[in-house]
């Protein structure tokens, strides 16, 4: 009985599921390029390589997303696209769509 107990507890625990760049890092990036500024290295550094390049490697895309649940039952937290576009080396313009 005490087994079934634990077996059922643990399928209805909630987990929290991530994927793509860390939420902490990219919000360093977000709330400070207009200050600091970040040259493709330093993002790198900061949030890792893009999913993508495009416009001659001077838009980047990356992807970040957050579910909470069981693995068969998941809830999507946040599932966001951020676009990072780039002049001269230096960072100039963060966007983020949240696809919800």
């Amino acid at each position: 009985m005490a087994l079934l107990s634990s077996i059922i507890l643990f399928s209805c625990s909630k987990d929290t599921y991530f994927s793509g760049i860390s939420e902490t890092s990219f919000n360093e990036i977000k709330e400070n390029y207009q200050n600091i500024n970040y040259s493709k290295e330093d993002v790198i550094a900061i949030i890792g390589p893009p999913l993508i390049k495009e416009n001659s490697d001077n838009l980047w895309i990356y992807r970040t997303d957050k579910k909470t649940g069981i693995a068969a039952f998941k809830q999507t937290v946040y599932n966001k696209t951020l676009k990072l576009k780039f002049e001269d080396n230096i960072l100039r313009s963060v966007e983020e769509i949240n696809l919800n």
